[in-house]
């Protein structure tokens, strides 16, 4: 699914801010405890709806339109090795040179209180440091990812956009070591990561999770109002190499 929210600067308007989610879970297979359902609650369909959200609002005046244009992304095919992702960068409907950033929303999990937000490419563009500057006044701290073995970066959407040579950051909530909000965390993954009990029934932080749409909401804006578009920084592994 794909949607154009046109920019309201005369001038940026032929830019495109991608802002993506991914709709498709697992379906029925099989069951876990009595339940062959794999809903994909927080796998991604609150992140669909977030955009869907954000959209309304920008619509109806409770956001401010942005600068330049947003394309809403909806991609499907992700849980299968990110197809929808891919098929989408090798047949773009608008020039790539157009696309300014991807802030991709796949891997969050609002268990615990919001302080620390986990970025991947975060060393790799502008975008990181964008990231921090939103983030701080709202007490969010930026981190890169401490595990970078579990090859997140390039699970997620967020990839193929970094691939073609398209700034691109995504996010995951973050902790400190031994503290409650790991073993939420690493719990959340032993019995609800690809399983049916990924569902509206699950202990959820909803006031982390409303604090992190904030985060959003103001991290597309300040990108989609920049006069400057991101870049790719000096050593990033996804720098086009002169």
């Amino acid at each position: 699914m794909l949607a154009i929210l046109p920019g309201s600067d005369p001038a940026l308007k032929n830019e495109y801010v991608v802002a993506a989610a991914h709709l498709d879970g697992y379906g029925y297979g099989t069951p876990v405890k009595g339940d062959n359902l794999y809903n994909g609650a927080l796998d991604d369909a609150a992140y669909v709806a977030l955009l869907i959200q954000m959209a309304d609002d920008i619509k109806a005046g409770k956001l401010p339109r942005p600068k330049r244009s947003l394309l809403l992304c909806v991609f499907t095919g992700e849980e299968k090795g990110l197809l929808g992702s891919n098929w989408f960068v090798g047949h773009l409907t608008v020039p790539k040179e157009k696309l300014v950033a991807d802030v991709n929303l796949d891997q969050l999990r609002p268990l615990f209180p919001l302080k620390i937000l986990t970025a991947e490419a975060v060393n790799d563009t502008t975008l990181g440091q964008t990231a921090r500057d939103v983030g701080k006044p709202m007490g969010i701290e930026i981190r890169e990812d401490k595990e970078p073995e579990r090859g997140l970066l390039r699970r997620a959407d967020q990839f193929p956009f970094l691939r073609i040579g398209v700034p691109a950051i995504s996010f995951i909530f973050g902790y400190d070591d031994g503290t409650d909000a790991e073993k939420r965390y690493r719990e959340w993954y032993e019995v609800r990561y690809h399983r049916p009990q990924d569902d509206l029934t699950q202990p959820m932080d909803f006031d982390a999770a409303a604090k992190f749409d904030q985060f959003f909401y103001k991290l597309v804006g300040t990108i989609a109002d920049a006069p400057k578009k991101p870049e790719f920084l000096p050593g990033s592994q996804f720098a086009v190499k002169p």
